[in-house]
């Protein structure tokens, strides 16, 4: 196999296993590696990805304009699940493969989700930001077995969380318009998305969809929403009307919400400063073992398209 020029976007990478390099290495692959601390920028791109065959992705963004000026680029292998930050029809026009690592951020996906959950249940967010200010003050919480919980999306993760869910024994609302019935547990309700909405305690975002489509949850939804209700989004920031959800967390339409993801990221808006609000760093997939698994089913995806790529040309050589 002839040698290719790899580039690893990730800011982090191997550091707690070396395997994905490995298989970069014994593959034949001449490895660069994001030296720069911070989530590269189209221009960092078009610099470091000029003469690359190949790139580890993270969640940086590869546009028709980007990818047009990268002639050399043959394949992308993200480093997780989203493909949204990625122009899929302009990369199959130059031909690009896209790869993904589905499977592996599920479960850590799901378990965030449910810490999210349970933290809004007893207003952590809250009690913890009146700790850190002196005060000492308390508010009543939620049994989870209270609520009606509204899963938007029922794919793998939805599906997860779910299931993580059941021993709380919350009353379940799903809306997915490509939803198996058959999949419902049997505390589960399928139904419309305004009806989730307005009977849901607490609304859980679990959504594949394209920046294009714009919001999910834009300000009528918002509205739609419970009074008194709280929302957790695991999934992609731009579902979400960020301006409109500070406004119904301030005016206290809503109650609290949790966020990991954020439609500009890193996320320095107004959202930080109400103490009802859990945000994250975009850690979803995030834990020292599934972040292990997905470079090394990224490395080995990315393995797997080189041998592919080689095969026509050694069957030519026959």
């Amino acid at each position: 196999m002839s040698s290719s020029q790899v580039v690893v976007t990730l800011q982090q990478f191997c550091e707690t296993d070396a395997a994905p390099r490995e298989l970069l290495r014994r593959a034949g692959c001449q490895i660069r590696e994001n030296s720069l601390g911070r989530r590269m920028t189209p221009e960092d791109l078009r610099e470091w990805l000029a003469e690359a065959d190949a790139v580890i992705a993270g969640a940086e963004p590869y546009d028709a304009e980007l990818l047009g000026r990268l002639p050399r680029l043959r394949c992308i292998s993200r480093c997780g699940t989203g493909t949204e930050a990625i122009d899929l029809d302009a990369a199959r026009r130059v031909g690009i493969e896209v790869l993904t690592t589905p499977e592996v951020v599920v479960e850590p996906v799901a378990q965030l989700t449910l810490a999210m959950i349970l933290s809004l249940a007893r207003n952590l967010p809250f009690h913890a930001s009146e700790f850190r200010t002196g005060r000492w003050t308390k508010r009543a919480g939620h049994l989870v077995s209270e609520w009606r919980i509204g899963l938007i999306g029922y794919g793998r993760i939805g599906r997860a969380v779910a299931r993580l869910l059941q021993p709380f024994g919350p009353a379940l609302y799903v809306s997915d318009p490509r939803l198996d019935a058959a999949q419902l547990p049997p505390s589960a309700v399928a139904c419309p998305l305004p009806e989730l909405l307005a009977q849901s305690d607490l609304v859980s975002l679990h959504v594949s969809r394209r920046p294009e489509e714009g919001a999910l949850l834009g300000r009528r939804e918002l509205l739609q929403m419970k009074r008194g209700s709280f929302l957790v989004n695991t999934s992609r920031g731009f579902l979400v009307d960020e301006p409109a959800l500070y406004e119904r967390l301030a005016e206290g339409h809503l109650a609290g919400a949790a966020l990991d993801v954020f439609a500009d990221e890193p996320y320095r808006g107004p959202l930080t400063q109400l103490p009802q609000v859990l945000c994250t760093p975009h850690v979803g997939s995030l834990t020292i073992a599934s972040r292990a698994a997905m470079e090394v089913e990224c490395a080995r995806n990315l393995v797997q398209w080189l041998a592919r790529r080689a095969a026509p040309a050694a069957q030519g050589r026959g």
